[in-house]
């Protein structure tokens, strides 16, 4: 419905405040309005922006504050983008103005600045000025407005709001808004067109050439002309006023450079337990309705076929089709995958683009120009004008979760989108979560099993080898690789075979230890050692990067006798370099992501030997020449202490095992533990999903974890120690009331307050109170119960945050 009168609208603003605002729209903006509108409105002394998620016909009694501008032609998302918004922000208990901040693309929040000027008027001042208010008057008798900020420079006093306020009043001074920075637009360029009925005639030189190139085409981009002309402009002017020529504006798609295809995925013809897996899929395609399947597939059991398959019924009826995977890096080989197999608009979705890049990617698929939209986990926040089918590849891990500001889950909500948009989701992986199993236990989801590998081949061998059996360094070519796996590496190389090596630390050493007094360099905002990086000559935090260069003596005592402990991938590559002087060796970890490409396509192409890499090369790589996969310390994982260690080592170990063997020739898988016999090694080393969840699923009952109970963890966070303590064992206290009363009684349990295993990171100390409960509606009911009454009490500088179903308890 067209309006043309005023109406009020509810705005969200990207604030920590649940409740949205209400606006005013004047008759000049009437009709350009509507639900997902982005708009600038005033909020106080501020300018800010937001997003329209109700519309009233009614203008309330109360005067409201206009929207002072609509920044763009059309709304950026629609009423079921809204409803995803709003079950996010009730979930995991988030103000919806700030969702919907996370779930756009970045550079959309215009940002202005007061400053002020003297006004006209300002001419002799009155009595009753005080000496600070003189002194503003005096700055800003220049000729350029200042901002807060610089009036507090300029005149050495600090704070000057009443003063600013008290010459506004009196009308000394004027204020105004300037706008900051820069928001992203559409881009649009100049297309120019031979006018109708117009000839060349009379035309000579470069005019003459410049007329022709446009005529030829019929309508050609001022890009395209200076990519042919150079320097044009002259000539387009001259045949514009000659009305030889009409130019019109259009809008330019901007996308991440383009590189040539790499990896071309052949089609395959379904084996007949993928055909069986398929259907009941195809089914619930056809009948455009919603059911979630969980694909459980082995490693190389050709998942990716069926994915396809099933993409290209959905693009036949001109639907879109959303494909997740867990990590960016993964989103450059699966396009190359899927442009090769299937001819449709396809466009990725994910932070790593430029803002630009985002921005007109979100809006072509708004439009239901883009086919294909293949992202990492914020990619499930697309507004999506036909949306027919969701593949969550890889759907156990840990990367789907985001561990700040907005803590959601891309895997579930991508369930919860494809509830609210009726079609079909497919969540897929060789080890699946618990929680997705036990769903799919339940009847929640469709499992279907793919239990062989295509092709025929073979699962790979995989050897445990008992690192306490190995002899001492003194008597070893390598102090961390074994005998085994060195002679493997050997034998791959000697075969012109392809070897991965995972050892999921990256850096050079874990720690720098002193010899003399024991002191370890440990990060100043963190509770954790610093790693050393000596390719770069310094120590590192990987959590809130500080670093410093690598020192040549002792802090505490002076000494020089400083020693590296533990290993990193850049300590393993150089080891490699060593004994294997012969072997090209890469390493592909989160310092040499840029190059992450280039390395893949020499791995590709047979130019790298050896593949040295952390958890980042276990993850959906397709490398059919690896026939050798070495985990250098499964205990890195086994160790970590969390209740998820276990099936965390499971999924890591068996996914980077179906590395190995993807060719023609047979794999083998080489895994080092000091803790042989741990049931998480042998079933991975069995390729054995089901023996490892009942095992895993005994040790959760007896403690009551996931999935057989849902968890949310509330964190205090703040520079001041005993304030964030103080304000733990306050809401700790009102959780024990809480828990006494007959509301709740034995449904929930609360488990601390207590320091978080790492107190402090990037210089804030936390705190934390873990709830936990069988019945998920009464958890949040009290989780929400108490939020409302401790939240009177909690201190400006300590932060609360809420970790519904937390993936890391650290």
């Amino acid at each position: 419905m067209t309006r043309t009168s005023a109406y009020s609208i509810d705005v969200a603003l990207p604030l920590p405040v649940q409740a949205p605002y209400a606006y005013r729209v004047p008759e000049e903006l009437a009709g350009r309005i509507g639900v997902g509108a982005r708009v600038l409105v005033p909020l106080g002394r501020r300018r800010m922006t937001g997003y329209v998620v109700g519309v009233s016909d009614a203008l309330p009694e109360r005067e409201l504050k206009s929207v002072l501008a609509v920044p763009d032609s059309a709304p950026l998302f629609g009423e079921r983008d809204l409803e995803l918004y709003r079950w996010v922000s009730s979930y995991y208990f988030y103000p919806l103005g700030l969702t919907i901040h996370t779930a756009l693309p970045s550079g959309l929040n215009e940002q202005y600045q007061a400053r002020y000027a003297l006004s006209g008027t300002a001419g002799e001042v009155p009595g009753g000025l005080g000496t600070g208010a003189h002194s503003v008057l005096a700055a800003l008798a220049g000729d350029e407005p200042l901002s807060l900020a610089a009036l507090e420079k300029k005149t050495g006093c600090a704070p000057l709001r009443s003063e600013l306020q008290d010459l506004l009043e009196r009308g000394l001074a004027v204020e105004t808004f300037h706008k900051r920075g820069r928001t992203v637009a559409p881009c649009m360029e100049n297309w120019y067109s031979a006018a109708q009925g117009s000839n060349s005639d009379g035309l000579r030189g470069r005019q003459l050439e410049v007329y022709a190139e446009i005529a030829a085409a019929g309508c050609a981009a001022q890009s395209a002309l200076r990519g042919r002309f150079k320097n044009c402009g002259a000539q387009l002017k001259a045949l514009l006023a000659k009305n030889l020529i009409s130019c019109e504006q259009r809008e330019v798609y901007r996308q991440p450079q383009q590189h040539a295809t790499v990896m071309h995925e052949p089609v395959h013809c379904l084996t007949g337990e993928q055909r069986a897996a398929t259907e009941p899929m195809r089914a619930a395609l056809s009948e455009r309705r919603y059911q979630a399947f969980l694909l459980h597939g082995v490693t190389g059991s050709g998942k990716t076929e069926v994915y396809l398959q099933l993409m290209q019924q959905v693009l036949e009826r001109g639907q879109q089709c959303l494909f997740m995977v867990p990590e960016i890096s993964l989103t450059v080989q699966l396009r190359d995958r899927i442009s090769s197999r299937l001819s449709a608009p396809l466009a990725m979705l994910h932070s790593s683009l430029s803002a630009s890049e985002r921005f007109d990617a979100w809006r072509a698929i708004r439009r239901g120009d883009i086919k294909i939209i293949i992202g990492a986990r914020s990619a499930v926040f697309a507004s999506c004008a036909d949306l027919g089918l969701i593949i969550v590849d890889e759907e156990h891990d840990a990367s789907y979760k985001q561990d700040d500001s907005l803590r959601y889950n891309g895997r579930d909500l991508a369930v919860v989108k494809a509830q609210q948009a009726g079609c079909t989701v497919v969540l897929g992986s060789a080890t699946p979560s618990l929680e997705s199993y036990a769903n799919a236990l339940k009847g929640k989801y469709s499992l279907q099993h793919l239990s062989y590998r295509a092709a025929e081949r073979s699962m790979p061998g995989v050897v445990i080898v008992d690192m306490k059996g190995e002899p001492t360094h003194a008597r070893k070519k390598s102090p961390v690789l074994s005998t085994v796996l060195v002679r493997a590496l050997r034998q791959r190389l000697s075969a012109g075979q392809q070897s991965l090596l995972l050892l999921n630390r990256r850096g050079f050493a874990s720690a720098l230890l002193c010899c003399q007094c024991g002191h370890t360099f440990r990060c100043p905002n963190c509770d954790v050692a610093l790693i050393q990086h000596k390719n770069r000559n310094r120590l590192v935090c990987h959590y809130c990067d500080y670093s410093v260069r690598m020192p040549q003596e002792c802090c505490a005592c002076g000494s020089f006798f400083l020693m590296p402990l533990g290993w990193g991938t850049e300590r393993l590559e150089a080891e490699l370099k060593v004994l294997l002087p012969e072997a090209r060796i890469a390493r592909l970890d989160r310092d040499t992501v840029a190059a992450r490409r280039s390395i893949l396509t020499g791995a590709l192409q047979g130019d790298i030997d050896v593949l040295v890499g952390t958890q980042m090369i276990a993850k959906g790589l397709h490398l059919p020449g690896v026939t050798l996969v070495g985990v250098i310390s499964a205990d890195q994982i086994l160790g970590f202490p969390d209740y998820r260690s276990g099936e965390r080592a499971f999924q890591l170990l068996t996914q980077v095992a179906g590395r190995a063997g993807r060719g023609s020739v047979a794999g083998e898988v080489i895994i080092q533990t000091y803790n042989p016999d741990h049931y998480s090694l042998r079933c991975a080393q069995q390729h054995d999903f089901k023996g490892f969840y009942r095992q895993e699923m005994r040790f959760r009952t007896q403690l009551n974890y996931p999935p057989l109970s849902r968890m949310i963890n509330i964190r205090c966070e703040g520079e001041d120690r005993q304030q964030v303590a103080r304000q733990a064992e306050c809401m700790g206290e009102i959780a024990r009331e809480l828990c006494s009363s007959h509301n709740f009684g034995d449904r929930v349990t609360v488990l601390g307050p207590a320091q978080a295993p790492w107190e402090k990171l990037k210089n804030r100390y936390r705190h934390q109170l873990l709830l936990r409960s069988s019945d998920l509606n009464a958890m949040r009911s009290f989780c929400s119960r108490l939020l409302e009454l401790s939240g009177k009490a909690c201190p400006r500088d300590v932060r609360v945050i809420v970790d519904v179903d937390p993936f890391f308890l650290m």
